[in-house]
């Protein structure tokens, strides 16, 4: 079987699963609450990415939000938020506004979940190309068995509660790459160190464990962009942060400076690799410290990797 063929046929299943968890939420609906997920941190916490069974239906937006700096929250592919919400492509986003994670509202009371968004979030995540989305809906068209099968009303005698919530659960999960995945899309020239320094805690994989490394330096010592590319956020919103940078270098990749004492750049300036960004600090931590971190298409990777070696 081709690699496209594979593709279509996990599209398809998820499109399937997803069909029939939106039907056998017509029985019964429990209007989904507004959540806006905060955290408490004590300053030694870590900054958890939320899991999939973590991730809200909604977000409001509230001010001196980003749509990269919600979309870090979560740790999603903010081309995906953007395209489940009908945002355009300068991703603007205003105070108030509710952002839909996965699950949409319709006429009528019921949950369903937007067969069309889904597919074109695939196609974006997984980048393939025009010709490609073509070719998957051509054979979509072909498989009847899977548009009747979507399409069919389940036995609510025989249909379980742990399987109407783990299709749910599938619903808010973003079709994007795993933590530690590595790149195949668009890559960054050459990564700098941000700032030289004793590293004093790594990456982890784990939902609370580190999402970049900790590095030790000097209350006022200069912090560096890691490499080419525009301010998308500068701000504090975002609690066990502090005053967090976060720069987008591609489509794909993301870095973040957190800690800060003082941010020297603007959101949407162009910034150079080696530039000086911002001062160490200890805002939002009990020590003088920076936590970097690098997200590829909205989840943590470790920055080890990237990085050269010293």
């Amino acid at each position: 079987m081709s690699n496209l063929s594979r593709v279509f046929h996990q599209c398809r299943s998820v499109i399937a699963a997803l069909g029939c968890c939106a039907l056998m939420s017509c029985g019964h609906h429990v209007p989904a609450p507004v959540v806006n997920l905060s955290y408490d941190y004590s300053p030694n916490s870590r900054q958890p990415t939320e899991s999939s069974d973590n991730i809200p239906e909604f977000h409001i937006v509230e001010r001196g939000d980003t749509l990269y700096s919600i979309a870090w929250r979560y740790g999603v592919d903010y081309r995906y938020l953007a395209t489940l919400n009908n945002i355009d492509n300068d991703y603007r986003i205003y105070p108030g506004q509710k952002l839909s994670f996965a699950v949409q509202q319709i006429s009528g009371g019921r949950d369903t979940f937007d067969e069309e968004k889904l597919k074109l979030a695939v196609f974006q995540a997984l980048k393939l190309p025009i010709q490609d989305q073509k070719s998957l809906e051509s054979a979509k068209s072909n498989d009847s068995k899977v548009r009747a099968h979507s399409r069919q009303r389940p036995n609510k005698t025989t249909a379980s509660v742990n399987s109407s919530q783990n299709l749910k659960k599938s619903a808010r999960q973003p079709p994007i790459a795993s933590g530690n995945a590595q790149s195949t899309g668009a890559k960054v020239a050459r990564w700098h160190w941000p700032i030289r320094g004793p590293i004093i805690d790594r990456f982890s994989g784990n939902l609370y464990g580190n999402k970049g490394v900790d590095i030790s330096g000097k209350h006022g010592q200069a912090v560096r962009a890691a490499a080419q590319g525009r301010v998308v956020y500068r701000g504090n919103a975002l609690k066990g942060y502090g005053n967090l940078i976060i720069v987008k270098h591609n489509d794909d990749f993301l870095s973040a400076y957190a800690h800060n004492s003082k941010i020297h750049v603007k959101e949407n300036e162009i910034v150079k690799a080696g530039q000086v960004i911002a001062d160490i600090g200890s805002s939002g931590t009990d020590q003088s410290k920076l936590h970097f971190e690098i997200r590829y298409r909205g989840k943590p990777v470790d920055p080890i990797k990237y990085l050269p070696k010293l």
